[in-house]
């Protein structure tokens, strides 16, 4: 207040000029006047996640319908393997204390999506081995042998990208990424043991002659 200061420095005159030009210009008045104010509430986070959980009870109804449609009763199972799919993330993230957002409702469909494909996998080579000749009970145990390379090769893959996602990229990013590493996991844990277990028990109470899926 009303002192004085020194500046000291290899200046030129041109840089010396410009400096106090912009000590000056700092020193004026420059009132703020506001031309538009708006207040986002914690309402629109709430609808997205609404309209996140709507879209995937859609999508997760669709595969249901589709996984059904195509594979009859082991399309049951593996419908009853997604619903426990879903759970098994939102336990997971529950123990975690994550917070689920949209972008880990997007990871979410992501995941059934895998895990619907897995089970297509699963039981198109169940049904290529029966072609084959081969007897119920061998078809199922080459055609879940066979396609494990390929479930395990995809998901490890997607486990990779979820990582490196999660390592590097920071907010909605991370939030996908974590929800997707999460599902990689629980998606193989239910295609894999989860429908062959319920197979298993349905062959035992059944022992049909032919597959359903044939």
């Amino acid at each position: 207040m009303g002192g004085s200061g020194q500046i000291s420095g290899n200046f030129t005159a041109e840089s010396a000029n410009d400096l106090a030009v912009l000590l000056r210009a700092g020193a004026l008045p420059a009132p703020l006047k506001v031309e538009q104010q708006n207040t986002v509430g914690a309402e629109l986070g709430a609808d997205a996640v609404r309209a996140g959980a709507i879209s995937m009870s859609i999508g997760a109804a669709s595969m249901f319908a589709f996984i059904v449609f195509a594979y009859g009763t082991f399309g049951v199972f593996a419908a009853l393997a997604l619903a426990l799919n879903v759970l098994l993330i939102v336990g997971a993230m529950s123990m975690t204390q994550a917070t689920l957002t949209f972008p880990g409702i997007a990871g979410i469909i992501l995941t059934l999506a895998v895990a619907v494909d897995a089970n297509v996998l699963i039981y198109e080579r169940v049904r290529d081995e029966a072609h084959l000749g081969r007897s119920p009970l061998q078809a199922l145990e080459h055609g879940y042998e066979r396609a494990l390379v390929s479930i395990f090769d995809a998901n490890i893959t997607s486990a990779i990208s979820a990582i490196i996602m999660f390592m590097f990229g920071a907010g909605a990013v991370r939030g996908f990424a974590w929800t997707l590493l999460i599902g990689v996991i629980t998606s193989v844990f239910t295609a894999v043991v989860v429908t062959q277990l319920l197979i298993g028990w349905w062959y035992r109470a059944k022992k049909p002659k032919t597959l359903p899926i044939v």
